[in-house]
């Protein structure tokens, strides 16, 4: 009996390891849909490695499972998984109607995507509180990059859509090395017990993921992203107010 409760409490420790390894495993099969042009598909796998991504942490957690060995080797998925799958997706995708541009812009993706998890693997270690991250996730970033071109499914030939890819890019990259405060929507769910708004909400995003998974996606994608720097504003602007109430005028003034 014994010997079986270890063996059960060796698998879940594998467990959190088993699903990094899987979650690279997404990331090579996008690589190589991108390189053979089937970009829907290697969005898609993106957006699986992603959710699988998610439950790897969740796990880690549950088990209590956290390690330097579980860090290293969850960042080295990712830098292959998202950064790199994205950044070469959103590359070959592109090119066509972006020409060298697309290529600059997939550098400064992988860039920032590789610096953010050179950044995450110094701090997480010294980080207490695990309810937000510094900066946009990795494959929080690639997440909205594939499905905003599931949503887009062929490359934009009119100038407005070119123009907002040509910005979002850089956006997205500039978030992922930026010191905002991204809340760890995960974590928080974890944390709190399950009630009826909860699963409501759940239910409401799987009936229109049933209904329409691109415009679905792509708005879970855009409320993540926009979060940290709307929980940013939300601060700032309570300072504001606060130190317009102590000295009844603008700090400025």
């Amino acid at each position: 009996m014994k010997k079986k409760i270890i063996q059960n409490r060796s698998v879940l420790v594998a467990l959190p390891s088993i699903l990094t390894l899987i979650n690279l495993c997404l990331g090579f099969f996008s690589l190589q849909a991108s390189v053979h042009g089937y970009f829907l598909t290697a969005a898609w796998l993106i957006i699986l490695a992603a959710v699988v991504d998610g439950f790897d942490g969740v796990i880690a957690r549950l088990v209590r499972t956290d390690s330097l060995f579980g860090v290293e080797l969850d960042s080295l998925a990712d830098a292959v998984s998202f950064a790199t799958s994205t950044s070469l997706l959103f590359t070959l995708w592109s090119t066509k109607e972006l020409g060298r541009i697309s290529i600059v812009l997939g550098f400064i993706f992988l860039s920032a995507g590789i610096l953010r998890l050179a950044r995450y693997n110094v701090l997480q270690a010294k980080q207490k509180n695990r309810s937000f991250y510094l900066g946009l996730t990795v494959p929080s970033a690639s997440f909205f990059m594939a499905a905003l071109i599931i949503a887009f499914s062929e490359p934009p030939a009119h100038f407005m859509p070119k123009f907002f890819l040509i910005l979002a890019v850089p956006l997205i990259s500039y978030l992922m090395v930026s010191r905002i405060h991204y809340p760890n929507f995960i974590y928080l769910i974890y944390r709190h017990r399950v009630n009826f708004l909860l699963i409501l909400s759940m239910a409401i995003i799987i009936l229109s993921f049933y209904l329409y998974p691109s415009l679905t996606l792509l708005i879970i994608a855009s409320i993540n992203v926009s979060s940290g720097p709307l929980r940013e504003a939300w601060r700032l602007t309570q300072k504001l107010i606060l130190a317009r109430n102590k000295s009844n005028e603008f700090p400025w003034s």
